[in-house]
């Protein structure tokens, strides 16, 4: 049995796959951050009641931001950036959250008439300034997700969400591993040893088969993955999957089977 515990990024809403992930052994949901900022009340009861009733929990949500809410350029808003963070942020830690995962490639995306240094500088001043305080406020976690070049033009190798992390200096601040993002920038797997102190959360694809749910046979070497994690000592032992699949039920189960022997 592994020591790790696998989740899943679903929809809050897909009821579903919820429980089709549930049957095959998921240990808990990852839902989308942002998208608690326009749900009714009475979803977010229904959600909990069902969390409850099935003895499920949702420790991590990922996509951060939406992409309409700009944080880097000439027009950031930071009271709306604010706003948002506060209400949202309160309504998952209600539903038990810990772990923030800040990708949101098109929100952070830096644009064309923009310098990267300046762009640099207002990630880290949002790092800083305006996530970890609301992460502090409600008990939460942030963690910036280093996304492939070809996605965003920011933070594209773990090595520069590492620098963002120590440049914000904060604690509530920190740093995911994406397995498919990591693998795509040819990163060396090595490197995450250097970035132990700041890991909070993994998610994992494969990066030689079209992002999909891992298996034996698609190429990746994920018990050398593994490995390195237990060895980088990385504590919450969580690793989502967040990737496509052909038959939901059927992959994510053979997934689960799969990296639980690992």
């Amino acid at each position: 049995m592994s020591d790790f515990k696998f989740g899943v990024c679903l929809g809050f809403r897909d009821k579903e796959r919820m429980l089709l992930a549930k049957k095959a052994g998921i240990d808990y949901y990852e839902f989308g951050f942002s998208s608690f900022a326009d749900a009714e009340e009475n979803e977010l009861k229904e959600l909990k009641s069902y969390l409850d009733e099935e003895k499920m929990i949702c420790p991590t949500s990922n996509g951060m931001f939406p992409g309409e809410i700009k944080l880097v350029g000439k027009d950031i808003d930071y009271t709306l950036i604010d706003e948002f963070l506060d209400k949202t942020a309160e309504r998952f830690a209600i539903l038990g959250g810990e772990t923030v995962v800040f990708g949101s490639g098109k929100a952070r995306r830096c644009p064309d008439d923009y310098s990267y240094e300046k762009a640099t500088e207002d990630l880290i001043r949002l790092c800083s300034d305006h996530i970890a305080p609301y992460m502090r406020k409600y008990a939460l976690t942030c963690a910036i997700e280093p996304l492939r070049s070809c996605e965003c033009n920011v933070i594209t190798t773990a090595k520069r969400g590492y620098e963002i992390c120590k440049a914000a200096n904060v604690a509530e601040v920190k740093l995911l591993i994406d397995l498919f993002h990591f693998d795509t920038e040819n990163e060396p797997r090595s490197s995450i040893l250097d970035y132990s102190d700041s890991l909070a959360h993994i998610h994992i694809a494969s990066a030689t088969n079209n992002r999909i749910y891992p298996s034996p046979d698609d190429g990746t070497d994920y018990k050398e993955f593994f490995d390195i994690l237990r060895e980088a000592d990385y504590s919450t032992k969580r690793i989502s999957f967040e990737g496509g699949y052909n038959d939901f039920q059927k992959d994510i189960t053979a997934s689960l089977n799969f990296l639980k022997t690992l």
